[in-house]
């Protein structure tokens, strides 16, 4: 056991630990342009509505056009199929 734990201690003897150095900065913003962030939130500020607007826009037109034909569906029974673009 005396034997393994001295070729332990060879092998730390030999290969030291690396001190490294991060890779990022502490304060990724320490240089940054304060116009530029202002800037940047603004911009933020105003697509992200827009955006969402959009979405629920889009999304209600899908859930109007499928309940459109889902009710027609219903009520007249399933049509004859169209070639291609019937599913």
């Amino acid at each position: 056991m005396s034997a393994m734990s001295q070729q332990l201690q060879i092998g730390e003897d030999i290969v030291p630990i690396p001190v490294t150095q991060p890779l990022t900065r502490q304060d990724p913003h320490a240089g940054s342009n304060p116009l530029k962030t202002l800037l940047r939130i603004l911009g933020t500020l105003l697509v992200s509505p827009l955006l969402l607007v959009v979405a629920v826009g889009g999304f209600l037109i899908v859930l109007a056009d499928f309940t459109w034909f889902r009710l027609r569906e219903i009520r007249y029974g399933h049509p004859q199929p169209k070639g291609l673009w019937e599913f």
